[in-house]
């Protein structure tokens, strides 16, 4: 009896020991599968890489895209290799994953109105699958428009997309077919220059059937989008329209306008002239129809002023220099037209702390108005600018001059306080779409008594500046809305 219970426990001794003896054995080579997966040689590396981005797992015929295939682990793979290969898959995605995700994006936030394949729908959002538009509209481009919108249009400003789902969107874009396909160069610095009622009367002839009176597209019937809205212009450099009359927009009404195989044969200087008409719609003073009504009054206008603008242009809008101008100046108050005041106050200056204020109404606008025209100046001025009037000068002569002229007051680039300087942002948007022109001629001829700024033009100027000269600045400062 005892000897038939040792050979028992012997027995079980035996199982144990061989158990044991496995598990080592596992272990070994579990550790061996990990030492060689972390350490695969180079070349074996490589050969994986170029079998995974292999023609066979795309559809190399019709050249669509389709889903990367990622081979699921088989009973011979160990659980260590498949968690390797997910954590891999998640980290780096491959190009072919970035279009599929794009185009989800895409179908989610763009296809309701540009249509499934971004086709497009003549008369209510263009094809951006166009085999031209993909030539002529850079990365930057697309990623402008898609972040900020087309002001003026249906198309709203997404900031709830990120950069990462807008280079997805882009790289579907860009997958897409074409046939025939163009490389056109676009220079994003370069001006075209003409003349505004040249162009306006080539516009009314060539343009306006499809893309409306003065630009506004879709929303005044026409079968073109609105190329004289903020939206495209602040976007479209001067050569990206150029190139788009040059080349047109195949298989769409959009032909081919330049040359003698354009549809109107017309020459680099029509279309300069055209280009230079678009960019005089950018400027809100010009062409735009006074809301400005009615006299205010200066008693409740010292009230609304002081509640709403004091905080910044100080009490009496003396201003404070390196931080908010003068707007009591007497030159200030000679040359800005009630409307340009208006204007400022409600869409605000975009880039500085001057916010735009819808929630003043006309009234309460036109009291703070009479109270800043009421307010006493030494030798009364009065001065006439014309809100249509367009400079063509130089632009490279143009930053020249800003550069030695201006640019000590107003920052390299025009950006104004925020660079630290001590005068306000000329070179903005929300400055250079307020300012006519002749506003700026105006300002340089006349200066801002009791300020920094002098008078710039002539020989009693600081500068002795000519006219040609204040063109180019103009023509410079200009270029900065591109």
């Amino acid at each position: 009896m005892g000897s038939d219970k040792g050979n028992v426990y012997k027995s079980f001794v035996g199982i144990y020991a061989a158990l044991f003896l496995l598990g080592i054995v596992g272990l070994a080579v579990y550790g061996l599968q990990v030492h060689l997966g972390k350490n695969k040689p180079a070349d074996i590396k490589k050969a994986e890489v170029a079998e995974a981005d292999s023609p066979s797992y795309q559809k190399n015929e019709t050249q669509e895209v389709e889903s990367q295939f990622v081979e699921q682990p088989t009973e011979a793979t160990t659980l260590v290799e498949a968690t390797v290969q997910s954590v891999s898959t998640a980290a780096s995605e491959t190009s072919v994953e970035r279009i599929n995700r794009g185009e989800s994006l895409f179908n989610a936030n763009c296809a309701a109105c540009h249509q499934l394949g971004a086709e497009g729908k003549v008369g209510f959002a263009p094809s951006i699958r166009n085999r031209d538009f993909l030539a002529l509209a850079s990365d930057e481009f697309i990623k402008k428009t898609i972040a900020g919108g087309r002001p003026g249009t249906a198309m709203p400003p997404r900031p709830d997309l990120s950069d990462h789902q807008i280079n997805g969107i882009v790289a579907y874009l860009r997958s897409l077919p074409v046939t025939n396909p163009v490389v056109i160069q676009v220079d994003p610095h370069k001006s075209h220059i003409g003349n505004v009622e040249a162009g306006k009367a080539s516009y009314n002839i060539y343009c306006a059937s499809c893309h409306g009176e003065e630009g506004h597209g879709y929303s005044d019937g026409g079968s073109g989008p609105g190329i004289g809205l903020p939206g495209f212009l602040g976007v479209a450099s001067d050569d990206y329209i150029y190139q788009t009359l040059k080349y047109g927009r195949i298989g769409t009404p959009m032909k081919s306008f330049i040359g003698p195989s354009g549809l109107a044969n017309l020459s680099d200087g029509d279309a300069a002239d055209i280009i230079t008409y678009l960019r005089s719609l950018q400027t809100v003073e010009k062409g735009a129809t006074p809301t400005f009504t009615g006299a205010g009054d200066p008693r409740k206008g010292e009230e609304h002023f002081n509640i709403n603008c004091a905080a910044c242009h100080q009490i009496g809008g003396e201003g404070k220099i390196g931080f908010a101008p003068s707007i009591r100046n007497r030159d200030f108050l000679a040359i800005a037209s009630n409307d340009f005041i208006l204007q400022t106050v409600t869409n605000g200056r975009p880039g500085t702390a001057m916010v735009a204020r819808p929630d003043l109404s006309e009234k309460i606008l036109a009291d703070i108005i009479a109270y800043l025209r009421a307010l006493p100046v030494a030798n009364d001025l009065f001065v006439t600018v014309d809100p249509y009037t367009i400079f063509n000068g130089d632009k490279t002569a143009g930053k020249e001059k800003f550069e030695i002229f201006c640019a000590s007051c107003h920052g390299p680039e025009g950006q104004g306080y925020a660079a630290g300087v001590s005068g306000p942002g000329i070179g903005l948007p929300g400055f250079l779409k307020a300012a006519s022109d002749d506003y700026i001629y105006q300002t340089l001829k006349l200066g801002r008594v009791g300020t920094p700024m002098k008078p710039f033009i002539g020989p009693k100027g600081v500068a002795n500046l000519s006219d040609e000269d204040v063109y180019d600045i103009t023509t410079y400062l200009r270029s900065l809305l591109n």
